[in-house]
């Protein structure tokens, strides 16, 4: 196994050598990657406001919520078997770090396919129950019913690309998912400008762009140099391996699916505001992506710091990750959250000229924007503490502060105030509520102590 630095087939070892220039190298092609999957998002919002018109966009961005809670579920169980992987890598055990790879891609193709059954077959019932404009809902079901019918590759290029991060491979994935951008542009060009196909066009081009990315992480582990290597013949389940997967996975994927189940009452709030605002809520959401990008990759960068390290048990250098990794999101959130708010107006009037969405849009940023810095210190610190196995704990702190209180508020409060304001708090109160609850649990809890004996019990430490 490598030693720090760069290693076989673009792998990094971060257990030893300057913390923050590591952080960023792994963190940098996260970033890109993110980018560029926001790119093709941007994309679709592009060409289906401008050639498809606003029905068109606002029956995609209705389905935003939905999509998020199948790929949230699945990118929760992904991270969690990476984090094992991940701790293989570090422990420097060959045949477990193989035998790992091989369980996560097994889970990932039967469960997505079950996920692409499901989720096709019970779609139009979901969407209605939602309350989706009814204008909306012939393109909302449409484009939903391509997207979720490959969901099972949607989940191997998650899993794929969690695998790859976790020995430190993070230019991999970000080249991959950039190609998946230009594939997208051309795929939209051919299905929504040329043939006028609409929502449906764009949903096309994006279950065509997400097939061929993970045909391209597939490829990329069956050629990998180190013992990370997918070899087909080798795909099932290693018992041992899967329940600590699985214990770990679990939790992340619970949480992310509550989450989503959050958005989804959102979404439902929102569209009892009117087709508008349901497109100024979709567009807002894609116009701070960036954002999200940042926070996103500073997480999984800390989480695969934190895992090497913790197999490594390198338990000082875990906390001293944590704390360089905070210093730079303050510094990023921050400066970005100012500049959304300072160009939201001219940068929404570029995917739509309408007034009534762009001041919603607007409206919405301008609300939301100043608190970005509490959901990024959440990341981090989640991202801290899931990368020793410890899951289960953070799970509940999410529940607790973000989605019971959410949901709380929008089914009690909302009602009784019902305006878009009213919605938009739930945000920064929600927020700041978790980040309190993560920092504390981070400083005093036994987080640690309880992932070592985890670890133990399971028979991840050598």
């Amino acid at each position: 196994m490598p030693m720090a630095g760069q290693g076989k087939s673009g792998s990094i070892d971060v257990t030893e050598g300057v913390i923050w220039r590591q952080l960023l190298s792994l963190c940098i092609p996260i970033f890109f990657a993110s980018f560029f999957q926001q790119a093709y998002n941007l994309v679709n919002t592009f060409i289906v406001g401008q050639f498809g018109g606003k029905i068109a966009l606002g029956g995609i961005q209705s389905t935003s919520a939905l999509s998020e809670l199948a790929i949230g579920f699945c990118v929760g169980l992904g991270a969690g078997c990476a984090v094992i992987t991940g701790q293989f890598f570090g422990q420097r055990d060959d045949e477990r770090l193989a035998r790992s790879v091989h369980t996560a891609m097994t889970i990932a193709l039967v469960l997505g396919g079950a996920i692409s059954v499901a989720g096709v077959i019970f779609l139009p019932a979901i969407l209605r129950i939602m309350g989706t404009p009814s204008e909306l809902l012939a393109e909302a079901i449409a484009y939903s019913r391509c997207y979720f019918g490959v969901m099972v590759c949607s989940l191997v290029l998650n899993m794929g690309t969690a695998l790859l991060r976790a020995v430190g491979d993070t230019r991999a994935p970000a080249l991959i998912i950039a190609s998946g951008c230009v594939l997208n542009v051309l795929f939209d060009l051919v299905f929504v400008v040329a043939l006028r196909m609409e929502a449906l066009g764009c949903g096309i081009a994006t279950a065509l762009t997400i097939t061929v990315n993970a045909s391209m992480v597939l490829l990329r582990l069956m050629r990998a140099e180190g013992p990370w290597r997918l070899e087909l013949r080798r795909l099932g389940i290693d018992r041992r391996i899967c329940r600590s997967m699985l214990s770990t996975g679990v939790p992340l994927a619970i949480q992310s699916s509550l989450y989503s189940i959050s958005n989804i009452i959102v979404q439902s709030t929102v569209n009892s505001f009117g087709a508008d605002a349901v497109t100024g809520w979709g567009l807002a959401a894609r116009l701070d992506g960036i954002v999200w990008m940042v926070t996103e990759a500073l997480g999984v960068a800390m989480t695969t710091f934190a895992a090497q390290n913790f197999g490594a048990r390198n338990y000082a250098r875990m906390r001293r990750g944590y704390h360089t990794s905070l210093m730079i999101t303050v510094a990023l959130i921050g400066g970005m959250a100012l500049l959304l708010i300072a160009f939201v107006d001219p940068l929404a009037r570029f995917f739509i000229d309408d007034d009534v969405v762009v001041g919603f849009t607007s409206k919405m940023i301008h609300f939301i924007a100043p608190f970005y810095l509490f959901y990024s210190v959440v990341d981090n610190t989640s991202g801290a503490i899931r990368g020793s196995g410890e899951s289960l704990r953070p799970m509940l702190l999410t529940v607790v502060g973000t989605v019971m209180f959410r949901v709380g508020w929008l089914l009690a409060v909302v009602p009784l105030h019902h305006t878009l304001e009213t919605m938009l708090l739930v945000y920064p109160v929600t927020w700041i509520l978790t980040a309190t609850l993560f920092v504390a649990y981070h400083h005093f809890g036994h987080w640690l102590t309880h992932a070592q004996r985890r670890a133990e019990k399971l028979d991840l430490v050598v």
